[in-house]
């Protein structure tokens, strides 16, 4: 793998970079903190499903981004291995009051026959924030993918409430197979007339969740299966929707708490098909 160094210039304790090798080795898939800089923070993996499929916490021990801040996260998965990625809790973007912009790059890369299945918590915008959210996830094309993105308008239930007050987000979420863009989601609003149109358009709505699943072994009619057991969910709005291998669920609700519901019902109804097992709730304590 290609390890990212970091710049001189960085600041301690301003720009996190964690570079990680996923392997198999010992008869199961492990993985390997190539290099780390506070404030990530590595303390290892763990196996949920008592099997061959490490569960990684990422850890930002900043507790959040503060005007300024950046995170780099980089990931190569070899041939045939298989894990889950995820976050130890939100990731919270502070406000920028001297025009500062918080910044946020995961770039994963699928090598053939692997699965990953990236299941980060949501981002929540505070009051003031300015924000740059980049995820791009390479697959081959027998790479399997579970990934899901979740954006929070602000603090819904802090005092008044934050929804939307925010300063500006660039936000991009990119799926690529074989080196072509299958799935390319950008969020972009750069001023308050924008932020105000945004809000507008989520009709209501203070959370965005998107799903996107990747396998050869999707089954026929599975976006229709997926509409099914979203139509119970309490969301505003979601819908799925099917191009060849690639499945694409959106959800807008006004709590995270729906949102992360109507996450795991698809991830039940996609898990079986493309890692052969179950969904179970992730445990993060």
């Amino acid at each position: 793998m290609d390890v990212v160094l970091p710049d001189p210039a960085w600041i301690i304790g301003k720009h996190a970079l964690l570079n990680l090798h996923v392997v198999q080795r010992n008869g199961r898939t492990e993985i390997d903190p190539k290099s780390w800089r506070i404030p990530y923070q590595w303390q290892g993996c763990h196996y949920q499903d008592h099997d061959d499929q490490p569960f990684l916490l990422t850890i930002n021990s900043g507790g959040g981004f503060v005007e300024g801040d950046a995170a780099d996260l980089y990931a190569t998965m070899e041939a045939g291995t298989r894990a889950l990625i995820t976050t130890t809790a939100a990731s919270k973007f502070y406000k920028c009051p001297q025009g500062a912009t918080s910044r946020e790059t995961i770039r994963l890369k699928v090598g053939e026959r692997a699965l990953l299945e990236y299941h980060p918590d949501e981002a929540i915008l505070f009051a003031g924030s300015r924000v740059e959210r980049r995820t791009v996830i390479d697959l081959e094309p027998s790479s399997r993918l579970f990934a899901t993105d979740m954006i929070a308008a602000g603090r819904v239930h802090y005092g008044a409430g934050e929804a939307f007050q925010f300063r500006a987000l660039r936000s991009e979420f990119e799926v690529r197979l074989a080196g072509r863009p299958v799935v390319l989601d950008r969020l972009i609003a750069e001023d308050g007339e924008e932020v105000d149109a945004l809000q507008r358009l989520w009709g209501g709505a203070s959370h965005l969740a998107t799903v996107v699943a990747v396998g050869a072994e999707l089954p026929d009619r599975i976006e229709r299966t997926l509409d099914e057991a979203l139509a119970t969910c309490s969301v505003a709005t979601s819908g799925a929707s099917r191009m060849g291998n690639v499945v694409v669920c959106r959800i807008l609700g006004a709590e995270a708490w729906a949102c992360h519901e109507a996450v795991f019902r698809c991830w039940r109804a996609l898990r079986p098909h493309l890692a052969g097992k179950p969904a179970r709730p992730i445990r993060k304590c």
